[in-house]
């Protein structure tokens, strides 16, 4: 069981490893703070939001402008009903703060699981100064045998011998549950890390991949690439006036639509490729080994699957009209940073909605538009 000591390293710890933004609120002044604060408090109140961590930092953000994307898309929603305007804030804590909690139920674990391996160690290390002192005494007694005087002399050696044995088997038996219930324990540590780095990488609504893997993946992906001299594309998509549908039919069908489009992303791939979803109604696909002809064909694949779809609202059974997605394509240049590669597919997808939505547009390249039909 871990000590005050190790607690108190283990805190210390979590101390060091706050995030950095986390620590750019020490730097604001206390007026400023103050008055960030009692901004986000009375947004809180007035929207009839709850009163969490997370929502609170969201809206001191919010208030203090120190996340462009958070200010931009809460002040879009800020004329709007009470209710879009939480929705925006629980999609937004959902996308920006909720990998935070999962990180942090990661480092916590990971700090649990050091404790428990330095208990075994500790319980290894008096295990070998249990038997250093059982060869001590066993050196004393045999000892004592060279100078026996009778045999009463032999009875009382010997059944110090049998004592001291005994004593010392009862510490190696202890020791031996010690050690299966400090493995047990790792154990569970270990399938609880696993699962909190799956979560902090997923995003909770579509169970596919959420901005921070994707960033982690395509940083990945990149390097191998490069490592490789293999081909890699990156898809960016983005389902098309999905405000307007949320207006016109409410966000738990949005929320119905979004989940329908991860499993179509998620269905549609294979091997190696991570569908993800980058934000709102955003989803990008990194594609490996796949050159920017293939992730083209692969997008409009998926453009077609989704346009054949119907949302039905489950309360009432009513097919509402369909949705479409437009497609950027780029392919990875050596050496370049995954922000390039983003940025340039992020512009092919833009070229999409300009000229028309529901389509694919390969980087650069206007005359390679697959239309819709």
């Amino acid at each position: 069981m871990a000590g005050p000591d190790s607690r108190r390293r283990a805190r210390k710890r979590r101390h060091s490893a706050r995030p950095k933004d986390a620590m750019m609120y020490e730097l604001d002044n206390p007026q400023d703070a103050r008055r960030y604060s009692e901004t986000a408090m009375q947004l809180i109140e007035s929207y009839d939001i709850h009163a969490t961590p997370d929502y609170f930092r969201l809206l001191y953000d919010y208030a203090s402008e120190r996340d462009p994307v958070v200010a931009k898309k809460l002040r879009d929603v800020s004329d709007e009903t009470p209710e879009v305007f939480r929705r925006a804030a629980e999609d937004l804590v959902t996308s920006h703060y909720g990998v935070d909690r999962s990180v942090r139920l990661v480092t916590e674990t990971g700090d649990a699981m050091q404790d428990q391996i330095r208990e075994v160690v500790r319980q290894v290390n008096d295990a070998g100064d249990d038997v250093h002192d059982f060869g001590d005494a066993l050196d004393g007694l045999a000892d004592n045998l060279g100078n026996l005087d009778g045999g009463g002399t032999m009875k009382t050696l010997v059944s110090q011998m049998i004592m001291v044995t005994r004593r010392m088997r009862a510490k190696s038996d202890q020791l031996e549950q010690d050690l299966k219930q400090s493995a047990n324990e790792i154990r569970n540590l270990q399938d609880r890390l696993e699962e909190s780095r799956r979560e902090a990488l997923t995003d909770l609504l579509t169970g596919i991949t959420n901005r921070a893997g994707f960033d982690r993946a395509l940083r990945r992906q990149t390097e191998w690439a490069t490592e490789e001299g293999s081909h890699l594309s990156l898809v960016m998509c983005d389902i098309d006036h999905f405000k307007n549908f949320n207006d016109t039919y409410g966000h738990q069908l949005g929320d119905q639509v979004l989940k329908l489009v991860g499993g179509v992303l998620h269905g549609s791939l294979k091997g190696r490729d991570v569908p993800c979803r980058y934000g709102g109604e955003e989803f990008a696909l990194i594609l490996p080994e796949t050159p920017v002809d293939g992730a083209q064909k692969v997008a409009d694949n998926i453009r077609n699957t989704i346009a054949a779809k119907r949302i039905v609202r489950k309360s009432t059974g009513e097919t509402i009209s369909r949705v479409t997605m437009s497609f950027g394509v780029a392919e990875y240049r050596l050496g370049e940073a995954p922000a390039a590669l983003v940025g340039r597919a992020d512009a092919a997808l833009y070229r999409a909605k300009s000229e028309g939505r529901n389509r694919v547009c390969r980087e650069e390249t206007p005359a390679a538009v697959i239309a819709a039909e």
